[in-house]
């Protein structure tokens, strides 16, 4: 299977910088994004930011509409709705993502290029550590319809957005074609790798404006515009 997809066209040709940042300039939910970036640099005890970001990208990511998470929103004052289950999320893995979260503090590592910084050691007990976290998440984010993978993954970009990418139905069954978060990292990682060293461009420099700046904040654009379309699924 072809896993340059995303960065690559069919042809094997390098998405052009200019046409990824013109995707970018379309992308709907770049506010979202960039108060998510903002305010998950530094993650407190009391899970007060979490509730916050989390409220945030569940809402704007139609997560709110239904399921385990219906009307949970944030709205412009900061007043959160449902913030008793994200709450209940925060004591599960609370712990272990404040854990991930000081290690990119402390790193040294630039933030939004943190994946391409680590080395592949680093990297995988990174992603092993996320796979655990987002299965203690699952019981929470699962519904009556679905296993959970795409609130556990929004959840975890809601706070881990140099890291996580939030993964939605269509992207998991006919993009990435696994369930495994880990898998769709690395595929994240080394697509990026190799568009970097094709086009000598920074993929999360691509943003003129300067909202998305984490690399998967930009890859998670292009992943949903890689969806197949509805009339030819």
């Amino acid at each position: 299977m072809n896993l340059n997809n995303i960065l690559f066209n069919p042809a094997g040709d390098a998405v052009p910088p200019n046409e990824i940042s013109k995707k970018i300039d379309r992308f709907g939910y770049n506010d979202a994004v960039y108060k998510t970036i903002q305010e998950s640099k530094e993650l407190d005890r009391n899970g007060e930011v979490f509730i916050r970001c989390t409220a945030r990208i569940l809402s704007n990511f139609g997560m709110s509409r239904s399921g385990p998470f219906k009307n949970v929103n944030i709205d412009n004052s900061g007043n959160i709705n449902g913030r008793e289950k994200l709450l209940e999320c925060w004591k599960e893995v609370g712990d272990s993502v404040i854990e991930v979260n000081k290690s990119i503090l402390v790193s040294g590592y630039s933030r939004g290029r943190y994946l391409l910084e680590i080395n592949k050691r680093e990297c995988d007990k990174l992603i092993a550590k996320i796979w655990s976290i987002m299965k203690q998440l699952l019981p929470f984010t699962m519904g009556e319809t679905s296993y959970g993978l795409v609130g556990a993954s929004k959840i975890l970009f809601a706070v881990l957005p140099e890291i996580v990418l939030p993964i939605d139905n269509t992207q998991w069954l006919k993009v990435f074609k696994t369930v495994d978060i880990g898998d769709v990292i690395n595929r994240m990682v080394n697509e990026t790798q190799h568009w970097e060293t094709v086009t000598g461009e920074k993929l999360n420099e691509l943003d003129h404006l300067g909202k998305l700046t984490t690399l998967p904040s930009v890859y998670n654009v292009m992943a949903m515009a890689a969806r197949p379309n509805k009339k030819g699924e």
